[in-house]
């Protein structure tokens, strides 16, 4: 029985880990497709990536929005499908994200965690509002849209901008949290066993 919950606990841990894994790569994503739009004036970065008009997506990304799409909403017109599969993408990348976090505060059930995931529970609502009126209407209503009026206040590159700073933002914004937590409490257990253990303080410190 005991060996069964051991098991199960390093699975969790496992899971955990891939799960923050995860997120800095997606975080990376958001972080390149935000230095893409700020120097989207540059002749080179617009010939090799694209200018401040389109959010940029990393080809990985953009052929999983494409299989989405396709797979999905097989009858619809392509700009459908990328638009539909772009934020249903967004949509699953979060919800891992806070299912991580989620994990974290079953383990470790401190402020900072808390603060994360309240961060990045606002963030999943922001997507699911995101996703569902994509879906329903053909528009994506949010915050990070102005509630789809962004492009007709601000014009589209300004839209593109304010759409790729919010997200870059909100992707951030926990990280520092739950990594600090981390830290506090894997330096805490590691003062926990040194003070179980004086013989390896000792040692360590040529005692």
């Amino acid at each position: 029985m005991k060996e069964a919950a051991a098991q199960t606990a390093n699975l969790f841990v496992i899971l955990l880990g891939l799960g923050l894994a995860f997120q800095v790569g997606h975080f990376f994503e958001h972080a390149f497709q935000f230095v893409v739009w700020v120097l989207g004036n540059y002749q080179w970065v617009s010939v090799n990536f694209c200018g401040r008009g389109v959010p940029y997506m990393s080809p990985p990304a953009t052929e999983m929005v494409r299989f989405l799409g396709a797979h999905l909403f097989a009858g619809d017109t392509p700009a459908r499908q990328m638009m539909v599969g772009m934020e249903i993408l967004h949509l699953i990348g979060n919800a891992i994200f806070l299912a991580t976090i989620a994990g974290v505060f079953c383990l470790y059930p401190v402020r900072l965690v808390r603060y994360a995931l309240y961060i990045e529970g606002a963030h999943m609502c922001e997507h699911v509002l995101l996703t569902m009126s994509a879906y329903l209407i053909g528009k994506s209503i949010g915050l990070s849209t102005l509630f789809g009026h962004a492009q007709s206040l601000w014009g589209i590159e300004a839209a593109v901008g304010w759409r790729v700073t919010f997200h870059f933002v909100m992707n951030l914004l926990p990280m520092p949290f739950v990594m600090v937590a981390l830290m506090q409490q894997w330096s805490a257990a590691g003062a926990s066993t040194d003070a179980n253990h004086p013989g390896i303080v000792r040692t360590q410190l040529g005692v």
